[in-house]
């Protein structure tokens, strides 16, 4: 059988596009119809898909006794259409969101405010998994930019969302394509919001007497509906890690804030940030400080990252609580809070004891408190995702061993 399938995705792709691995085969189709052709074929034989991204990183944990196919989407990486009337980008999946940025910059556009380092995954990479971390404070979650897309399902048809206005659409399938992992089927196009290049941005740095203070300040700002480029606190300690020994007061917090667009609302968004800190207690301080933060932030924020052992959510009548907790459970821990919305934001705690008891004390005082840990979900839904998955993918093609199983 293996062979057989062999010839017949040679068939389908050309023998360059077809490469042996350990469990089967990794595949690169060039177009939406080959990917279509891969899955039938692979449907046919009972073998598993997996894609894997631009990257072509494969998983070696799987079951050996089935074949697997791992379907590489690099070669799709062409921008369809470009629509700077309407501000949409018709892009393939396996094109990375930092070389659409390039092609977007000449025009004075952009995809958004968006970390460096997620814009280094692919489009299709970038959409296949929700995380707070493909999120901006000023343009919300990336799938929000999600006009349209196009997918292979398990049987190997394909389907394509309408780009319509919205009331003419009907159920939202992109919405389920979108943070599917693969498991209702492989994307291969999307159709994307863009936006004009911000006229203007500001940063500022900000002295609060508390974590606390620093957490209603944020909150202040978003209720009076400022729309920030970026938003990061952090404490004592993590200053003092991040910015080169840096010393705050004990007890101290340092909020850093960007804004952005026409320079009159970037410069009002920054006042409405300001406002709130010094209601509660604040003042400005060395704009060096943010400075230095947003140009790590651009060049995809490694050093604020390397010290992380642990990453929750907490949403904001939680957030308090839930770094109170993590800090007290976890002698020397410090921490940053970043990607806040309406809904919450994430703390990012760093430690030196890196052993297992401390990583459970940690994780216990996050989820005592009312917080998430980075990555979970609800197991609820569970019984409707296999539902969901039966439906559309009965011989288990997508995917296996993926979310809901």
């Amino acid at each position: 059988m293996t062979a057989g399938l062999r010839t017949q995705l040679v068939a389908a792709l050309g023998g360059d596009h077809v490469e042996d691995v350990e469990l089967g085969f990794r595949v690169s189709p060039g177009s939406a119809a080959e990917v279509a052709e891969v899955v039938r074929r692979a449907a046919d034989a009972r073998a598993a898909i997996h894609p894997v991204g631009a990257g072509g990183r494969i998983a070696t944990d799987l079951d050996p006794a089935r074949v697997r196919i791992f379907v590489s989407t690099h070669r799709l990486d062409q921008v369809l259409q470009l629509d700077e009337a309407s501000l949409l980008v018709h892009a393939q999946v396996g094109l990375r969101g930092s070389d659409l940025e390039h092609v977007l910059a000449p025009r004075n556009l952009t995809l958004g405010d968006y970390p460096a380092s997620m814009l280094a995954s692919s489009i299709g990479g970038i959409l296949a998994v929700r995380t707070p971390g493909k999120s901006s404070a000023r343009h919300g979650f990336f799938e929000d930019a999600v006009v349209g897309v196009s997918a292979v399902l398990a049987d190997g048809r394909s389907v394509h969302t309408r780009v319509a206005p919205r009331r003419a659409t009907g159920p939202d399938l992109a919405r389920v394509l979108c943070g599917s992992e693969g498991t209702i089927g492989v994307l291969t196009s999307a159709v994307l919001r863009i936006h004009a290049r911000p006229e203007a941005r500001l940063v500022a740095a900000y002295l609060l007497p508390s974590i606390d203070a620093a957490v209603s300040a944020v909150y202040l700002a978003l209720r009076e509906e400022c729309s920030p480029s970026g938003l990061r606190i952090y404490d004592a300690p993590q200053a003092a890690t991040h910015f080169d020994g840096l010393v705050l007061p004990a007890g101290q917090a340092l909020l850093c804030a960007a804004t952005a667009g026409p320079t009159d609302l970037a410069t009002c968004d920054r006042d409405l940030v300001t406002s709130a800190v010094v209601a509660e207690g604040g003042h400005a301080t060395d704009i060096a400080l943010a400075e230095l933060w947003w140009r790590r932030v651009q060049d995809g924020d490694v050093h604020s990252t390397s010290h992380v052992q642990l990453q929750a959510m907490a949403t904001p009548p939680r957030l308090r609580a839930v770094y109170r907790a993590a800090i007290a459970a976890v002698p020397g821990a410090r921490a940053h809070i970043s990607r806040f919305d309406a809904d919450g934001a994430v703390l990012f705690l760093g430690w030196d004891d890196d052993t297992p008891r401390a990583h459970e004390a940690a994780r216990h005082a996050v989820t005592s408190a009312g917080g998430w840990l980075l990555g979970s979900r609800a197991e609820k839904w569970n019984s409707y995702l296999r539902e969901l998955r039966a439906a559309l993918d009965p011989h288990q093609v997508m995917n296996p061993g993926t979310l809901a199983t």
